[in-house]
């Protein structure tokens, strides 16, 4: 007797559709299960502070129990016998502080003693807080350089006040002014979770660093500084390096004595304006 079977092309897609399973089940049926097989890893996460991440494994065999072990830079080691009944890891970073990462992975094994070892997965743990924008500059005579002080920027966006920007992610940058007006610089910045912008408002002065008829001294100074001239001097103020002012003065007279006991060691700006005329000088605090 001959026995004819005829299948139609749909019926061929179907079974090519089938075949890995079906050869996978033939598999693992002819070696019974003799060793645990993983068929699932766990995957890299991001862990925030104070919170948990879950990883998870799967695999096939007989009466599997899981064996979860970290490694935190000296090699993999278990962690509890807790896990051994569970195929889901509970990452948590109680008391950890952000960055810091690790690895795990989990044995497989069954009660014959054999066993398979997945593949490996890193935790990293962040703040998870959005950025905070801030920036200082410091000047010449038209060129102004801004330096990003922002925290967890990852992406930066520079508007300069006069319709230029500049998006290429850069922590500090120079622009150049060609009029001596008001200009509002402001700063976007970007994380994976959130942003935040600032915008501070200057005036680029078209001045030189001491006119020769001026003394400043001492510098680097202590505790105070004093300032000489030939003309009565009208105003100084001194500004910190985020471009804060922290100090205005009117002596109306030749000399004058400012002190800088109450500021932070640093760099800053000090503006004199004299005869006319307003000089720039730079003043490093110890």
């Amino acid at each position: 007797m001959r026995l004819s079977v005829k299948f139609t092309c749909l019926q061929i897609a179907s079974m090519n559709k089938l075949l890995p399973s079906f050869l996978t089940f033939i598999f693992l049926s002819l070696l019974g299960f003799s060793q645990p097989v993983i068929t699932s890893n766990p995957q890299n996460a991001v862990n925030c502070i104070d919170s948990c991440v879950l990883l998870d494994v799967a695999a096939v065999g007989n009466n599997l129990l899981y064996q979860w072990q970290q490694d935190t830079g000296s090699g993999f080691s278990d962690i509890g016998l807790a896990q051994l009944d569970n195929d889901t890891l509970h990452v948590c970073s109680d008391g950890l502080i952000a960055p810091s990462s690790a690895d795990y992975r989990c044995v497989v094994f069954d009660a014959n003693g054999d066993s398979a070892v997945s593949s490996s997965a890193t935790v990293t743990l962040d703040s998870c807080l959005a950025p905070i924008a801030d920036f200082y500059w410091d000047w010449s005579v038209n060129e102004i350089c801004f330096t990003s002080t922002s925290l967890r920027a990852e992406t930066l966006f520079w508007l300069f006040g006069d319709g230029a920007t500049n998006s290429n992610n850069e922590t500090q940058v120079c622009h150049t002014y060609t009029m001596d007006e008001l200009y509002f610089v402001k700063l976007i910045v970007y994380n994976d979770f959130g942003q935040d912008e600032i915008e501070k408002g200057f005036k680029p002065l078209s001045v030189n660093e001491i006119l020769s008829d001026f003394d400043v001294f001492p510098n680097p100074v202590n505790e105070k500084f004093s300032i000489q001239s030939s003309h009565n001097i009208d105003m100084v103020r001194v500004y910190g390096m985020t471009g804060s002012m922290l100090m205005s003065l009117t002596p109306n007279s030749a000399n004058v004595n400012i002190s800088m006991e109450s500021l932070e060691s640093g760099i800053y700006s000090v503006l004199i304006n004299s005869n006319g005329e307003t000089i720039q000088k730079r003043i490093v605090k110890r």
